[in-house]
């Protein structure tokens, strides 16, 4: 398809000013219909190979933290530990008299 020389240099600097190559679009497919990528100026670039690699390792790895805590008991969604806890006496004046003596 033939294009004007003011289109093509509009739309060719938009391309490039909106960095459209990293989200895997061509400069044929962007001048072909413009709008169809217009809401990709603001959207995130795709990962790169090895963050999506570093990104996987993440994700497994909090999957198994996940599964570590999966048998507590939870409290408004989150995992709380059940403590064994012994009840201490209350430390008064009378509790003095009450102690055992060591013979």
């Amino acid at each position: 398809m033939m294009y004007s020389d003011a289109y093509l240099n509009h739309y060719a600097d938009r391309y490039v000013a909106m960095h459209l190559k990293r989200h895997g679009v061509t400069l044929e497919q962007y001048l072909a219909d413009p709008a169809r990528y217009d809401h990709l100026e603001f959207e995130p670039f795709p990962l790169l190979p090895e963050q999506r690699r570093v990104q996987q390792q993440l994700d497994a790895e909090a999957a198994r933290a996940e599964q570590e805590i999966e048998h507590l008991p939870r409290r408004n969604g989150a995992a709380i530990e059940v403590l064994n806890h012994r009840r201490h006496h209350r430390r008064t004046f009378l509790s003095f008299f009450t102690r055992k003596v060591k013979a």
